[in-house]
């Protein structure tokens, strides 16, 4: 009888061990911060405008893409700005509202191919308003995914890259925008980062295209 008590009382005792131990487990993985899950797993986006925008700038139903020009020299890798400049000819394309989208690539010494025709036909005696978008790579670092890691999703992989608009016959500055994407993944996604540079880009290019800004009607109106 003795000892069939013991025995009840040592199984008891385990099972409120397990217990014990599930509820810290389980304690201890509800309790890490929303915030930490936020930042490894996602891309953030710093940008402001150099040049606002002021210009209406509907006109326009041409394109003429220039690639970014690389100020980060060999500390980028080459297939990594090759892939950017794919990717921006690509979200460029996307967008509607133009009749033609030409690339242009310094590199080839060839004045540009037409990639795209979105819209119908353009008459030859109609000169068409043509929009150059260039622009620079003008940051990026890969960061230290082990860092990231002990920092809890700090040391950033970063790109930054500066957008241009610009009037092709005057050479006109109609706008530039400064562009920071932020990889806060603990295992480095330099491709997503790109991919999201990109639809930035393209993003600006699509607003001010399709948007007049009429702060200066406003400013005339009330002067009046």
């Amino acid at each position: 009888m003795r000892e069939s008590a013991k025995a009840i009382l040592f199984g008891l005792s385990i099972g409120l061990a397990a217990m014990s131990l599930g509820c810290s487990v389980r304690s201890a993985v509800t309790s890490v911060p929303p915030r930490i899950f936020r930042e490894v797993h996602g891309l953030r986006v710093r940008s402001y405008e150099i040049t606002p925008v002021t210009d209406d700038l509907r006109l326009y139903r041409a394109i003429e893409v220039h690639q970014l020009e690389n100020l980060m020299l060999d500390q980028i890798p080459e297939p990594t700005v090759k892939q950017l400049n794919m990717a921006v000819v690509k979200r460029l394309r996307s967008l509607h509202g133009f009749d033609r989208i030409t690339e242009v690539d310094e590199s080839m010494g060839g004045p540009g191919i037409a990639v795209n025709q979105t819209g119908p036909q353009v008459k030859a005696e109609r000169p068409q308003s043509e929009l150059v978008v260039e622009g620079y790579i003008d940051d990026y670092t890969p960061g230290i995914p082990m860092l990231r890691l002990i920092e809890q999703g700090n040391n950033h992989a970063v790109l930054t890259v500066r957008v241009i608009l610009k009037d092709k016959q005057t050479a006109r500055v109609l706008g530039q925008k400064n562009i920071t994407v932020e990889n806060t993944r603990v295992t480095s996604n330099v491709g997503r980062m790109v991919e999201k540079a990109a639809k930035e880009v393209a993003g600006f290019v699509d607003r001010s295209t399709t948007r007049y800004n009429k702060s200066k009607e406003i400013r005339a109106y009330v002067k009046q």
